[in-house]
This record gives structure tokens, sequence and C-alpha cells, in this order.
């Protein structure tokens, strides 16, 4: 009876514990493998998100003024079109074209990601830079995560077909 037992195959508790280490040590490096993955994908959507915003106001600002009427300059350097109109931005950091939005509310996003996943506040415009000089307007625009460090600057020229 003694010889069965010796015989019978089996692991040890050593070789047990070891196996055991070595699987922790794998799901900690797939682990580790996946945040960076997750961290990096959420930086780049934040990225692509700022860029989006960014294009899609210029474009929309650019129609504005494209066709805009009536351009005029104070002695401040204030541009102001359509009678009176002037680009400001809002208290919620949204780009306003003679006191109506150049974009829906929801244009500027629920905002990007933190590394740890959660989100951060939506996006902002700051305050543009715009001139007017030989019927072409100069138009400099930054887009930046109100809590973050994500930004996008666009500096572009827009001729005025009817500014006069």
């Amino acid at each position: 009876m003694k010889r069965k037992l010796r015989s019978s195959g089996g692991l040890t508790l050593v070789e047990m514990l070891c196996a055991v280490a070595l699987l922790v040590l794998l799901v900690l490096m797939l682990n580790t493998g996946l945040e960076m993955a997750l961290r990096s994908y959420r930086s780049l959507t934040a990225e692509a998100e700022t860029q989006l915003l960014l294009s899609t106001l210029a474009d929309a600002l650019a129609d504005d003024l494209r066709y805009a009427r009536d351009v005029a300059v104070d002695a401040g350097g204030k541009v102001t079109f359509n009678g009176g109109e002037a680009l400001e931005v809002n208290a919620a950091g949204q780009l306003m074209s003679g006191g109506r939005l150049v974009l829906p509310p929801g244009a500027y996003g629920n905002g990007g990601y933190e590394a740890d996943g959660s989100k951060k506040g939506a996006y902002k415009v700051e305050e543009p830079e715009l001139s007017y000089s030989g019927g072409c307007f100069t138009i400099k625009l930054e887009v930046r995560q109100m809590e973050g460090e994500i930004s996008a600057q666009a500096e572009f020229v827009v001729r005025c077909l009817n500014g006069r």
C-alpha cells in the first residue's frame, strides 16, 4: 500500500504555488497593458474631438463671414458686421455671432476623458481674434477642454463677398 501512494502522480504544494505566482504575474502584465492602451485611446479620442469641434466651428464661421454685410472696424479694432454683429464667447464657452450660437450646444461635446476613465468638462472656445483688412477677415480660434490640457488652434482667412 505504501508503494501505491508513492507512485501516484500529481503536483506538490511548491509546484502549485509557483504556477499560481506565474499566473498572477501574467494577469498583472496584461492588466497594465490594457490600462496603457485605454489611456492612449482616451487621449487620442479627446484630441480628435477637439480638432473636429475646431474644424466645424471654422467652417460654420467662414460661411457666416463670407456673406457678411456692412463690415466695420471701430477705433479699438473691434470688427462688426451685419449691422452691429460681432464675435463673442458666452459664459458656457460657446462661440456666438451676432447674439446667436454658431453651433448648437450639443456640438461642444461632453468633454474629454481623464486617464482614469472619468469624463472632464465640456469643450470651450477661447476669445477669438477677428480682424478685417482688404476685403478679408482673419480669424484666430482656439478650442480647449474646460478642465484639461488638450487644445487646438487654427488661423484662417475668409474673403468677404459682401463687405462694402
